[in-house]
């Protein structure tokens, strides 16, 4: 059977991973109640303003992209200390812009930072666990990334009640700041199968190439792409659908996103259990039930004219619980199979869900009227792609 016992080595450097992810997360979350104040203050759209999250995911995927064979060449930890470094200082000069244009170009350079904390945070994990014990043990581990989604939006409702949106990123930046000269003091480097020629572009291109031969890898990485993208629906249309469509103040949306970030708890808690005695595989078919089923809610709720707060809490809820199911799962699996080759397979892995995180949330922001039916479709759709993805890539061939 796993064990779920730990050194205090992989406590340590599991607890900077931790560290890393928030930082990451923070990015996104921390400004949500900010958002349609934003959007007033820089005399710009809805449409414009949403892109603020769609331009971060997609700084994040490219620099991704960079960040892991670069880390698979000269280490991990020069690599993370830039990007935390860009990360802060493009969070203090977003604090300081009057317009869009300015804003989104820093918020999209800030994704090229923050891009260290959403890829080489889980290939510093493989590089220490691998299998069904990386699925469980990172799945207690990660119950304290709920603080971000459970905690961020509220703190930053009363950030902007109190202050005003820069206060928000003053505070990412001060943050940012802190795990960098955590991360300097206390990390002692995982890679220990460096490559001289891993950064070298034809080698680097064959490299990426053969990851899309493996069908493992490709499904896994389309499973986490699909949950990515309902966290991403829910993030990008949140802050407008409670304070413009139920008229909610900035500390009450951040309490109704700390609801939600309530359902990501649970699933955590619970993910190792169904893990340890039903397997990754079967695991994996009940996560994508699940956010089917959350679609399915949602336009019930829809289609009967029953849509209220506490009704677009229950769909999104139960799509966040599935989200952390075929996160944690999809990304062990991808990744145990390599080790000479983690940063770039981790890089490849974390750019191609973010990308298609991006073309889903993206394409949402440029939609009008966006709102719960459209929401409520959105996670219909991606639970289809994702039976399809898992028969196609995912099951073993018998």
């Amino acid at each position: 059977m796993t064990t779920t016992i730990i050194t205090l080595r992989e406590f340590k450097l599991l607890s900077l991973c931790i560290l890393l992810a928030i930082c990451g997360s923070l990015g996104l979350d921390i400004h949500l109640a900010s958002l349609p104040h934003i959007m007033v203050y820089m005399h710009t759209n809805k449409e414009h303003m949403q892109q603020s999250v769609s331009l971060f995911i997609l700084g994040v995927g490219l620099s991704i992209l960079v960040y892991g064979p670069l880390s698979d060449k000269v280490g991990r930890k020069p690599v993370v200390i830039f990007g935390l470094a860009l990360a802060c200082i493009t969070s203090y000069l977003a604090a300081w812009t009057h317009h869009i244009t300015p804003f989104l170009t820093m918020r999209f350079i800030q994704g090229l930072g923050s891009g260290v904390c959403w890829g080489l945070g889980r290939v510093i994990a493989a590089d220490i666990m691998q299998g069904e014990r990386l699925s469980a043990i990172g799945s207690y581990f990660t119950l304290f990334l709920s603080l971000s989604p459970l905690l961020a939006p509220a703190l930053g409702g009363y950030m902007q009640h109190w202050f005003n949106w820069q206060a928000n990123f003053i505070l990412l930046g001060s943050t940012v700041l802190f795990v960098l000269f955590i991360f300097i003091l206390l990390y002692e480097e995982t890679n220990l199968h460096k490559r001289a020629n891993a950064f070298a572009l034809i080698p680097l291109t064959k490299t990426y190439f053969s990851f899309f031969s493996k069908r493992i890898f490709v499904g896994c990485t389309l499973l986490t792409g699909i949950a990515m993208s309902a966290n991403m629906t829910y993030t990008t249309v949140s802050a407008f659908i409670f304070q413009q469509q139920f008229h909610t103040s900035p500390i009450m949306f951040g309490w109704l996103t700390a609801i939600v970030g309530v359902a990501g708890i649970v699933s955590k808690l619970i993910c190792p259990f169904f893990i340890f005695r039903l397997k990754n595989y079967k695991s994996l078919i009940m996560g994508i039930t699940v956010l089917l089923i959350s679609g399915i809610i949602l336009s019930f709720f829809v289609i009967t004219h029953l849509i209220s707060i506490p009704t677009v809490l229950i769909g999104v809820s139960i799509a966040i619980f599935a989200q952390v199911f075929l996160a944690n799962i999809s990304m062990s699996m991808a990744l145990s199979p390599f080790h000479d080759k983690r940063g770039a397979a981790g890089a490849l892995y974390s750019a191609s869900q973010l990308t298609i995180a991006f073309i889903v949330s993206s394409t949402m922001a440029g939609l009008p009227h966006l709102g719960t039916s459209l929401l409520a479709g959105t996670y219909v759709i991606l639970g289809i792609l994702g039976f399809s993805s898992y028969y196609v890539f995912v099951k073993p061939i018998k």
